[in-house]
């Protein structure tokens, strides 16, 4: 689990260091152990767990995707004690000025810490979680917690690493308490009928769906200013005359081959409720797999896992802010109503807006985040491998995995899929990708983790 420290290797351990810089003492006993001797494979174990209570609970992608960007910082508050350099980022992300007190005179197992912290944080995220998953919870806690006293730690250090953790855990459940999700569920928003007058508008007759979540945009985003920040351009206006930008665009995703290599894309971006915990989690999926194939520690991990939660939940909110302002109707209800009343898209329409597309937003969030950890590097995306897919041209499809020569290339995939699926028209899911390309680059400059 850990390689243990020498004697002579501790001794010449001096401050200061770790994330706490105003130490002056001469021996730091917080880094008796440190955060990169850990496997990885702890933070992969709560990731799966976040990943299979989305799912369980048939939880949307914008609930997802706050989802994993408090588990990411809750991994990342954990182990960041236990580098010589590390930086708690109380202070930098939005309101979370002041990060658990920390003693470094202390020993801490990092890995206690952060399965203390986790089990500390975990039942404030999870929509409606009930006692079957909190037991998961309190047994992959003790499951990791058990493992590592194995390894010869004193009564003392297990003591003091859950007490740092648990309080860890309550911080970041104080700023989940006071993020404006609680608000929003105890109102129900007044939805613009669409009319004569409001042809663009979304259309909740059209599948018989109501629009999910029209007030996420309001909540705390984690790093960019607010859900309004890297706003895009707006839509093309609505129109049905044929030689308009709109109708082009409809007629494209119309017109659009369902060949069998569209039809393969299609289906291995498709992350409906129940299936891959929506594209956030499609793309914590992807960070995981690179994670477990280049065998990288836990501090490497938690440092990953944050900087995609982050992308992933304030992507989610720039795109929900915008859907909710233009309202703008999906290219199933524009493409019944104009071009052919049969017409069914390649893979079921989700239930909220068109523009932008979460999707894209994460296509070109996703890519710029992990090439920072991993360079443009190839890979092998198995999320979907042996999923069960059932679509309005029939199914069930078993699916595979599918090959990428880089992560540029998967996350234009996913942009470009939005498209040939026939779930969103092609400014949606450009300017969406444009959108996240702008999240990327403000959580790369703005983040300071020391490490």
């Amino acid at each position: 689990m850990k390689k243990f420290l020498t004697l002579i290797t501790l001794l010449a351990l001096v401050a200061p260091t770790g994330c706490d810089k105003s130490g002056d003492t001469l021996f730091v006993r917080a880094l008796t152990y440190k955060a990169t001797q850990y496997e990885g494979r702890l933070a992969h174990q709560w990731i799966e767990l976040g990943n299979s209570m989305i799912r369980e609970n048939q939880l949307y992608g914008p609930q997802a995707a706050r989802i994993f960007g408090y588990i990411g910082l809750t991994a990342w508050e954990s182990v960041c004690h236990g580098l010589e350099e590390g930086q708690s980022l109380a202070g930098q992300i939005n309101d979370y000025p002041v990060a658990a007190s920390f003693d470094n005179t202390k020993e801490y197992d990092w890995g206690i810490v952060l399965c203390s912290a986790m089990q500390a944080v975990f039942p404030f995220l999870i929509d409606n979680i009930n006692n079957a998953q909190r037991s998961q919870v309190d047994v992959l806690a003790a499951l990791q917690e058990n493992e590592l006293v194995q390894n010869g730690l004193s009564e003392q250090t297990r003591q003091d690493s859950k007490d740092l953790g648990r309080r860890i855990g309550l911080r970041i459940a104080d700023r989940v308490r006071k993020d404006g999700r609680e608000i929003i569920r105890n109102i129900v928003p007044v939805i613009p009928s669409r009319d004569q007058m409001h042809p663009w508008y979304w259309d909740p007759a059209t599948l018989g769906q109501q629009p999910v979540e029209p007030m996420w945009g309001t909540l705390r985003t984690f790093v960019i200013d607010n859900a309004q920040a890297c706003e895009p351009a707006p839509p093309f206006p609505y129109s049905e005359n044929q030689d308009s930008d709109f109708f082009r665009e409809a007629r494209e995703v119309y017109d659009t081959e369902r060949s069998p290599g569209n039809q393969a894309i299609a289906y291995h971006w498709e992350n409906g409720v129940g299936r891959t915990s929506s594209a956030a989690g499609h793309w914590v999926n992807i960070a995981r797999q690179l994670l477990e194939r280049e065998n990288e520690n836990l501090a490497v991990c938690a440092k990953t896992y944050c900087l995609i939660g982050f992308a992933a939940a304030d992507g989610f909110s720039a795109s929900w802010f915008v859907k909710y302002k233009y309202f703008m109707l999906r290219p199933i209800t524009y493409i019944r109503e104009n071009i052919n009343p049969n017409w069914t898209p390649i893979i079921n329409t989700t239930p909220y807006p068109d523009y932008t597309s979460g999707s894209a937003i994460l296509g070109g969030a996703g890519p710029a985040i992990l090439i920072t950890v991993f360079g443009d590097t190839g890979f092998v995306d198995r999320t979907q491998l042996g999923s069960p897919l059932l679509t309005p041209d029939g199914g069930p499809f078993i699916l595979p995995e599918r090959t990428f020569t880089s992560l540029t290339e998967a996350g234009e995939e996913a942009v470009r899929s939005q498209i040939i699926s026939g779930v969103h028209f092609r400014r949606a899911s450009e300017e969406g990708f444009q959108s996240g390309r702008c999240i990327a680059n403000t959580i790369l400059t703005r983040i300071n983790f020391g490490f």
